[in-house]
């Protein structure tokens, strides 16, 4: 299956969550906020949102400084 993120065309196995997505994108789940097709997904549901061919992410990761 594929999944579209941050404008990139990734192959993921059918079944994949969210989570396990950021897992194979080695991305920090806690430092993200995530759109899946348009909507915000809460952080409490990444574990539980299974993604479907043609599913479309943006990830945008947030950085600390001073």
């Amino acid at each position: 299956m594929k999944v579209t993120i941050n404008g990139e065309i990734k192959e993921c196995p059918e079944g994949t969550t969210i989570e396990k997505l950021l897992d194979l994108c080695k991305i920090d789940k806690n430092r993200v906020a995530v759109e899946l097709n348009l909507h915000i997904v809460p952080r409490k549901e990444l574990s539980a949102q299974v993604l479907k061919d043609t599913d479309i992410l943006e990830v945008v990761t947030f950085v600390g400084g001073g």
